[in-house]
């Protein structure tokens, strides 16, 4: 038995995810005709309950189809044994493995052990098919291998909320028109719905594993569309994971171990964390007494607009008024000119860039429009996510190198 080839008959290891998908834009996957006379024509899948829900095949369907276009159009046919999708759709002479073949390999299993005298080794017709599988059927299943992912139904996270009702019309493909007399309606679960998403994984090696999380950030891009009405701008969600655990078989005694289980986020979490960055750092200047410039300097960034009377103000309630500033902070000026200590005060904070002068005025400097954007990028990953990212989509692109 080739215990390398990972099927479901033998565990070694398990991959979790769990996390939030939300709808980004409308989304509908239908539950085909209503029967309700006054109903909408295409109400949304609803559980038992009432409330609507992905199912896990939707899902599953979308991610597969991505995995397949990215395979027959990056990897090729000179990675066949490496990195591959079969085209079923194109015909029998495209499908990784038909129906004829796989029970033709049941076959020859049978007449090998009629002649040895044994009884026929169901798992090594299940190698022989998984060596002729192409890269997606190995690990979203086939008519021939069984899935080593699984998608669970996502269920509404929170209250329900009020569906949207929108309208369609049917077009003529033939006139390439609107049909006549073909106008409909259908359900739609509103922008910002959270559903709790919980994926699992077999036996998977870190390439799969990182074609997973590809595939997921592809769809959190906006790059795929869940349900139906992708063309009309619905269906596009983003994903949030808050546990990727991975689970592995203890071999010296699992039951003592209860397997051995760890939480990729959680361990990274852990890390020391690094020291933040002074944001006054070489921002205060060098003269006087470097803990009351911070003091002003502070001050001055908590004010809505630079102004020498605010300034002056909230100074003096800490003890740094206009009569002791050129001592203070070491001004250097004549005492004749002590009524333009607050103007010194704003030239040397310009100096340093802690203001900048807008003609006779001053202002705080705007901020760096590239740390701005990834301030506000709320999909950027935490860094923990991102070095698990990195860990399992770096396994898949070492991968692709060497099939290329």
């Amino acid at each position: 038995m080739n215990t390398s080839i990972p099927l479901l008959d033998t565990f070694q290891s398990r991959v979790r995810l769990e996390g939030v998908l939300t709808t980004w834009t409308a989304l509908h996957i239908g539950a085909g005709g209503s029967g309700d006379a006054l109903g909408t024509d295409s109400p949304v899948v609803r559980t038992a309950a009432g409330d609507p829900y992905i199912p896990g095949s939707s899902l599953k369907g979308v991610l597969r189809s991505a995995a397949e276009a990215l395979f027959r159009g990056g990897a090729g046919q000179a990675s066949r044994r490496t990195l591959w999708s079969c085209d079923p759709i194109a015909g029998k002479n495209r499908a990784c493995l038909t129906h004829e073949r796989s029970e033709k390999l049941r076959t020859e299993e049978e007449e090998r052990a009629k002649l040895a005298g044994r009884d026929p080794d169901s798992r090594k017709v299940a190698e022989a098919i998984w060596e002729e599988s192409c890269t997606v059927c190995r690990l979203f299943g086939s008519l021939a291998l069984a899935s080593r992912v699984r998608f669970a139904d996502l269920p509404l996270r929170g209250e329900s909320p009020l569906l949207e009702l929108r309208n369609g019309v049917g077009i003529d493909r033939d006139k390439e028109l609107a049909a006549r007399g073909v106008l409909y309606d259908f359900e739609a679960v509103p922008p910002e719905t959270p559903f709790d998403l919980r994926v699992t994984m077999d036996n998977p090696t870190e390439a799969e594993v990182g074609l997973l999380i590809y595939l997921f950030q592809e769809l959190n891009a906006g790059n795929l569309a869940l349900g139906g009405k992708g063309s009309r701008g619905l269906g596009r969600v983003r994903v949030e994971w808050n546990t990727i655990e991975e689970v592995r078989l203890a071999k010296e005694n699992p039951f003592a171990k209860l397997l051995s289980r760890r939480d990729l986020l959680a361990a990274s979490a852990a890390a020391p964390a690094t020291p933040q960055e002074d944001p006054l750092a070489g921002k205060i200047p060098t003269t006087g007494d470097a803990e009351a410039w911070r003091i002003l300097a502070e001050i001055l960034l908590a004010l809505p607009k630079i102004d020498k009377g605010l300034l002056a103000e909230k100074a003096g309630d800490k003890a740094l008024k206009k009569n002791v500033l050129n001592e203070k902070l070491g001004l250097g000026l004549d005492e004749k000119k002590w009524t333009k200590s607050w103007d010194v005060v704003l030239e040397r904070f310009a100096a340093t860039g802690l203001i900048v002068r807008k003609g006779e005025d001053y202002a705080l400097p705007l901020p760096d429009p590239t740390e701005a954007a990834v301030e506000s990028d709320d999909t950027a990953p935490s860094g923990a996510l991102q070095r698990v990212i990195d860990v399992y989509v770096g396994a898949m692109a070492k991968l692709w190198e060497g099939a290329s």
